[in-house]
């Protein structure tokens, strides 16, 4: 395949930018001699600027030249035209997506509904028509610093707070961010910067206001660089799912990561290869979960101070998820959430510490849609020889117009007897098989 002139197009969030560098490092490694570019945001320039994968960052399609193949890491209608419209020969995408997938003529179809699969996962799909074989385990993300203008003195450790969120996400409670960071101050006597952008400045300021200990304000203060810089230096950053989460997992820097919305699962957002614990609880909520546009906090008062500090301590003793394997077994937990028909089942289940709701029928459609918000539930396990009922096939197709992932239905015909792990297992191969 003659192969000589890459363009990957991720042209989003800095996190998103981040989570395409381990399939960038297997395309150079594929094609050694090749010149890869990245269509992406001048906002996200520091994250691939020093990056050996990438010989070139554009930022419109009027930089696009002759590129020989175009990856969509990023699937919207612009960006496909622009590939077809300059006739890249090969323009590998999505081909689900019903509008525009026709645009794409190297067909990929990344299994977005597969709740086993890391965003990671989902963009290496995508390298699967240049015949590059993924590795076990997938290369971890890079990301060099190259400014650390702002360095912290030496000192005790330091354990970082950023306030910001992605478009997808919400912040964590101001109260509960100070007492987490004096409790850390008095009993471990560490240091506690908070960093944030411009529009975090506010709730900074309420962070501030209510602490008893001094705090390092770094919000509304750095650069993308210098932010890069600044969590490098950090034993542990507290955050939620947002770029700096990624960010300190590309730098190897443990995070305590925050996940209390439902639609953002550790399965699919997790930190990437590096040391961190997951702060996660289940949330009973009947509303659909669109987490920048929600004004309540329910989600959010679910976690508490205790458990993000305990997080924290746990990371500074060296504590932690430390391989993919641990980690993909936590991840699982805090996001498989599971819908059965049989007390022994759902027994088994809460004994390994998931989150397992009791389906009772008979309901109507409504109720059953309301009861898979509710719940948040991914997993529908229906035992027993008799075929899970219509209506509950209808209300789980229904549920995709609320649910980011409908839930997989599953007829398991003679598993009542399954142990906690043949469960798991049983789950994970099921998601796998899942058109």
């Amino acid at each position: 395949m003659g192969m000589e002139r890459f363009l990957a197009v991720r042209p989003d969030k800095i996190g998103d930018v981040l989570l395409i560098t381990p399939s960038l490092s297997l395309l150079r490694q594929k094609f050694p001699s090749s010149h890869i570019a990245v269509w992406g945001q001048p906002y996200t320039r520091e994250i691939l600027g020093a990056n050996p994968d990438v010989d070139e960052i554009i930022y419109s399609p009027n930089q696009i030249k002759k590129f020989d193949c175009s990856l969509h890491f990023y699937n919207e209608f612009p960006f496909a035209y622009a590939a077809w419209v300059r006739r890249i020969n090969n323009r590998i995408g999505d081909k689900s997506k019903i509008l525009f997938g026709y645009l794409y003529n190297r067909p990929a179809y990344p299994r977005w509904s597969d709740l086993t699969l890391h965003e990671v996962e989902h963009n290496l799909a995508l390298l699967k028509p240049l015949g590059i074989e993924i590795p076990s385990p997938p290369p971890k993300m890079k990301l060099q610093v190259k400014n650390l203008n702002k360095k912290l003195p030496p000192g005790s450790p330091i354990v970082g707070i950023h306030l910001g969120t992605g478009k997808g996400n919400k912040a964590w409670l101001p109260d509960r961010y100070a007492k987490v960071a004096d409790r850390l101050i008095e009993k471990r006597g560490v240091r506690v910067v908070l960093t944030g952008g411009p529009g975090e400045k506010d709730l900074a300021e309420k962070v501030l206001s209510l602490c008893r200990q001094p705090l390092i304000n770094m919000v509304g203060q750095t650069d993308l660089s210098e932010l890069i810089g600044l969590i490098s230096q950090y034993q542990v950053l507290i955050s939620v799912d947002t770029g700096p989460l990624h960010i300190a997992a590309a730098v190897g820097t443990p995070v305590a990561a925050i996940f209390a919305t439902k639609n953002v699962k550790p399965a699919q957002w997790g930190p990437w290869q590096t040391r961190h614990v997951i702060v996660r609880q289940t949330i009973n909520c009947s509303r659909r979960c669109i987490p920048r546009h929600c004004p309540f906090d329910d989600c959010l008062r679910e976690i508490t101070a205790e458990e993000v500090t305990s997080a924290v301590e746990e990371l500074l003793a060296g504590g932690g998820l430390k391989t993919l394997d641990e980690a993909r077994a936590e991840w699982y937990k805090k996001s498989f959430n599971i819908a059965v028909n049989r007390d022994e089942i759902q027994r088994e289940l809460h004994l390994s510490g998931y989150h397992a709701a009791k389906l009772r029928l008979p309901q109507s459609v409504p109720e059953l849609i309301n009861f898979i918000i509710k719940e948040d539930i991914n997993i529908i396990h229906w035992a027993g020889q008799s075929a899970p009922p219509l209506i509950l096939k209808l209300a789980a197709a229904t549920s995709a117009l609320w649910v980011p992932i409908p839930p997989l239905i599953i007829h398991d015909k003679g598993g009542e007897n399954r142990n906690r792990k043949e469960l798991v297992a049983f789950y994970i191969k099921k998601f796998r098989e899942r058109k």
